[in-house]
């Protein structure tokens, strides 16, 4: 029987390409996870890599067996669900990634209602934006993730991850004054000519700007550029600028800069867990808690 330790080795490979990659994953050495690899190789019988250049490639063989891996990751992991399920109480460790402006709003609310439900559950919280929560959840390095992903933006989960919705956290525009008036009666055509503030290049958000302007009929221009969307909004109040923000992530400092909000524009927020996980009962606790602590706010919004 094969080791499942050096399945999740391969299978990790086939995703990362190279033994480096695969090792700092891990936290183990290169040649560590070189012989383990060749361990696997001789139980398998036949080569399960090949070298592409800097890179390592699957031969077909080894594609079968990362294909078989992830049932059998799912099989192995529904067993421990259904074993926990048998338990009279919630208990062990739980782990809960949130982006930022979840922290507060829903990961906080959710972690506390499982700390007061089932005081044996231990929950840990971990700041994660999707683009590495979601590989995190993957792995089973963590158990649960709240995620999200913009309303024009198609979305796919790799095998054996399953979301669930939470609620919409609609875009809105931010805008000094008079621009603010302004766009209150025009929308964003009003400030078509506006310098505009947004986050670097690459980064979910920009997205969410280019995608709204072009939508109102006109390319916008980015003068500056901010990480994080509180400074994003003190640029705003300081009058350099406009720009789109989630409206969970404006400050209530800053919601007198709000202008308008995005047509068909907005954040849609999910829990992204291992769909063999559901059945322990810790992770089905965290969901529920997650509706719960979402509640209120999509009546909000």
């Amino acid at each position: 029987m094969y080791d499942v330790r050096r399945l999740i080795l391969l299978r990790d490979l086939a995703e990362h390409t190279t033994m480096t990659a695969v090792s700092e994953l891990h936290g183990i050495t290169t040649s560590a996870v070189s012989q383990q690899l060749r361990q696997l190789e001789d139980e398998v019988g036949t080569a399960l890599t090949r070298r592409e250049g800097r890179v390592l490639r699957l031969t077909h063989a080894g594609r079968i067996l990362v294909d078989h891996t992830a049932r059998v990751v799912a099989a192995l992991e529904e067993a421990e669900s259904a074993v926990a399920a048998t338990g009279e109480s919630v208990t062990g460790v739980l782990t809960l990634a949130t982006f930022q402006t979840a922290l507060g709003r829903l990961a906080l609310p959710a972690a506390g209602r499982l700390g007061a439900d089932h005081p044996g559950l231990r929950v840990r919280v971990i700041d994660a934006m999707p683009t590495d929560s979601v590989p995190a959840v993957r792995r089973q390095e963590i158990d649960l993730a709240i995620t999200y992903t913009y309303s024009f933006e198609a979305r796919e989960l790799p095998p054996g991850l399953a979301s669930e919705y939470l609620l919409d956290d609609p875009l809105v525009l931010l805008a000094p004054e008079p621009l603010r008036e302004r766009a209150r009666t025009d929308g964003l055509a009003a400030v078509a000519h506006a310098d505009w503030i947004a986050t670097a290049d690459g980064a979910p958000a920009i997205v969410s700007v280019t995608f709204a302007c072009r939508q109102a009929g006109f390319t916008p221009r980015i003068e500056h550029r901010c990480g994080t969307f509180d400074t994003m909004a003190q640029m705003v109040d300081a009058g350099f600028g406009v720009a789109v923000l989630p409206e969970m992530a404006v400050a209530q400092a800053h919601r007198h800069l709000i202008a308008c909000p995005i047509r068909n524009g907005a954040r849609q927020i999910g829990v992204t867990y291992r769909q063999a996980s559901l059945k322990r009962p810790a992770v089905a606790a965290a969901v529920r808690a997650l509706r719960a602590a979402a509640a209120p706010l999509s009546l909000a919004s």
